[in-house]
C-alpha cells in the first residue's frame, strides 16, 4: 500500500477509535462558556468581601481551620498568627516567606470559591512510623495575589481555574496505643476528666484550666501539627482522559500506519498494527508497575523508613544554612529511591528528588524553578537502639507537654508518649 493510502486509512481508523472511546469516557460540558463561568465573572466572585478565606465554603470546622491557619497569616503577612503546632522545617519556610513578603511591603492573598472537598468532605487518615497522619485536598477556583500592605493594585496575580489546596498534618501516638489499629487515634479526646479532681471537661485549646480545682491541663498532645501546605493547578478529569486517549491514539496511528505501509495484505496489516499498539501499551503499564514495586522493595530494606520524615530531613539539609535573598518559597516533591546500602551500623541511600523553588525579586514578578537532584544520605541502621541514655534525658523538657522528660521502656515521654528523637534517627546529607 502506498504511503498516502496508508496514512489516510490509519488516520481514519484512529479517529474512529478516538470517537468511539471518547464518547464513553469524556463528559462534554459546555457550562464553561456561560457568562457566569467566564474568567471575568469568576474573578468578581473571588474578590467579594469575606471575613475569612473559606467563609461560606460549607466545610467542617477542623478542615477549614487546618487551611485558614496558613491562609490567614500569609494574607496579612504576620507570622505571629501562625499556629503553635507546626513542623520546625515547615515553620522556618513559612516564616521566611512571610518575612520576605513583609520586607517588600507585600502580602500573599489567596482567594477561593467553588470549593469541592475531597474525599467526601473529610480527611484521609493513615499511620506511619509511630505517627498518625491526615491529609485534605480541596478542589476549587483560586486567585493568588501579591498585594502591597499599604493598599493599591496587586503586583502580580495568578488565576487557577482548577486549583488544588493540600494540607498535611501529623501527631504522635503513644506507644501503649499503637497496638490497636484505628482509623483515627484520639478523635474523641475533646471530652476528658480532670486528672486532679475528676471533673468532666471539654478541651477548647492547647491549655485548659479546670474551673473546679484550678489545675492546668495541657492538650498539645492531641493537637495536629501542620507539615505541608501547597497550592497548585491540576488537570481536570476530562482533560486528563483526553490526554490519555490522545496518547493511546497516537500509538495506534503510528503502529497501524507502519504496518499498512510495510505489509501488503490489508487485513493482516490492520491486525498487526492493532496488536503492536496493544503490546506497546501493555509494556508501558508493565514498566510503570515494575517501577512502583521496585520502590516498595527498596523501601522495605530501610529500617523504620518514613518518606515524610526523609523529605523533612532533605528540606532541612538543603535550606537550613540560609538561601538567596529573593527565594520566597521552596519544597521537596517526589522522592525516588535509587540505591540502598546497609552496613552493620549505617544505612546509606541514594535518591532522586524533585525540587521546586519560587523566587520573588524586588519589584519583579515571582517565578518558579523546578529541577531534579541526586542526593546521598546516611542514617543509623537501627536508630532506636542506644547504648545508654546517660545524660541525654537529664533535665530535658518534653517538647509536647512541657513535663520533665522521664522516658518509659520505649524511650517515650511517660506523660504524653512523645518520642524524643536523637541525631542517629536523622538523615544526614553526604553528597549531592
Amino acid at each position: 500500500m502506498s504511503i498516502y493510502s496508508s496514512f489516510i486509512m490509519a488516520a481514519f481508523f484512529t479517529l474512529l477509535y478516538i470517537f468511539y472511546i471518547g464518547v464513553k469516557i469524556i463528559d462534554v460540558d459546555f457550562s464553561c462558556f456561560l457568562p457566569n463561568n467566564s474568567k471575568k465573572a469568576m474573578r468578581k466572585k473571588l474578590l467579594a468581601q469575606r471575613n475569612t478565606p473559606l467563609q461560606g465554603a460549607n466545610l467542617r470546622r477542623d478542615i477549614r481551620k487546618a487551611f485558614e491557619n496558613i491562609l490567614v497569616p500569609l494574607g496579612k503577612a504576620d507570622k505571629n498568627l501562625l499556629p503553635s503546632r507546626m513542623d520546625l522545617n515547615f515553620r522556618r519556610e513559612i516564616e521566611g516567606q512571610i518575612q520576605q513578603l513583609a520586607e517588600q511591603g507585600l502580602c500573599r492573598d489567596i482567594r477561593l470559591i467553588n470549593v469541592v472537598p475531597l474525599p467526601k468532605n473529610d480527611f484521609t487518615h493513615w499511620k506511619d512510623d509511630g505517627r498518625e497522619w491526615r491529609e485534605s485536598e480541596l478542589q476549587c477556583t483560586a486567585l493568588e495575589r501579591f498585594i502591597p500592605l499599604t493598599g493599591g493594585n496587586p503586583v502580580h496575580e495568578i488565576y487557577r481555574k482548577n486549583a488544588c489546596l493540600r494540607v498535611l498534618q501529623s501527631r504522635h501516638i503513644r506507644n501503649s496505643d499503637r497496638t490497636e489499629e484505628k482509623r483515627s487515634y484520639y478523635a474523641n479526646r475533646v471530652n476528658i476528666n480532670c486528672p486532679s479532681c475528676g471533673a468532666q471537661l471539654k478541651l477548647h485549646s492547647q491549655q485548659t484550666v479546670c474551673p473546679y480545682c484550678g489545675s492546668v491541663i495541657q492538650s498539645e498532645f492531641y493537637d495536629w501539627q501542620t507539615e505541608v501546605f501547597e497550592v497548585y493547578e491540576e488537570l481536570s478529569a476530562n482533560l486528563l482522559w483526553f490526554l490519555l486517549l490522545f496518547i493511546s491514539g497516537a500509538v495506534l496511528f503510528i503502529s497501524v500506519f507502519l504496518c499498512l505501509w510495510l505489509i501488503p495484505d490489508t487485513q493482516i496489516s490492520l491486525a498487526a498494527g492493532v496488536g503492536v499498539a496493544v503490546l506497546v501499551l501493555v509494556m508501558f503499564l508493565f514498566i510503570t508497575y515494575f517501577r512502583k514495586t521496585k520502590q516498595e522493595r527498596l523501601a522495605q530494606k530501610i529500617t523504620l523508613y518514613s518518606e515524610n520524615y526523609l523529605r523533612s530531613c532533605i528540606n532541612e539539609a538543603l535550606y537550613k544554612k540560609g538561601h538567596k535573598a529573593d527565594l520566597m518559597d521552596y519544597g521537596v516533591g517526589s522522592i525516588i529511591l535509587k540505591r540502598i546500602v546497609n552496613t552493620e551500623k549505617n544505612t546509606t541511600i541514594t535518591v532522586r528528588v524533585q525540587l521546586s523553588e519560587t523566587y520573588l525579586p524586588p519589584g519583579k514578578r515571582p517565578h518558579t524553578r523546578k529541577y531534579k537532584r541526586t542526593l546521598t544520605l546516611q542514617r543509623a541502621r537501627y536508630p532506636k537502639k542506644r547504648k545508654s541514655d546517660g545524660s541525654f534525658f537529664t533535665e530535658r523538657e518534653c517538647p509536647s507537654c512541657g513535663a520533665n522528660f522521664i522516658p518509659d521502656s520505649n524511650h517515650c515521654c511517660s506523660f504524653c508518649g512523645y518520642s524524643l528523637q536523637i541525631n542517629n534517627y536523622k538523615w544526614t546529607l553526604l553528597t549531592s
